[in-house]
């Protein structure tokens, strides 16, 4: 094999690997569906406020300022109203807080 045809066919085959195997056409669709998929998800704008992290934050909310409440409640009252309000906002802080930071990588992503 001469060197142009060498370069032929390192530019034909570029980016493969020459020891895998043959994909099937089935898997074939499959890839291209999954990375037609990623590549839309790529070009859709970030939405703060969707349903389900509005779930997740205020049912977590719940969840967390019940445990709070819950662990503080052999103290007495108003120490364990306020120690489960506490967990409350802490977890929807932290859940905020996190969705805002996924907004700013999205905003940065090219």
């Amino acid at each position: 094999m001469s060197r142009a045809e060498r370069r032929a066919y390192q530019r034909m085959n570029k980016n493969r690997d020459p020891y895998a195997m043959p994909v099937a056409p089935a898997q074939r669709a499959r890839i291209e569906r999954v990375r037609a998929r990623r590549e839309q998800s790529r070009g859709a704008a970030f939405v703060f406020a969707t349903r389900r992290f509005l779930v997740l934050a205020f049912g977590g909310a719940l969840l967390a300022g019940l445990v709070g409440f819950s662990i503080a409640w052999p103290n007495g009252m108003p120490l364990a109203l306020y120690l489960g309000v506490a967990a409350a906002a802490a977890w929807g802080a932290l859940a905020f807080g996190l969705r805002l930071a996924q907004g700013r990588a999205a905003a940065n992503r090219p």
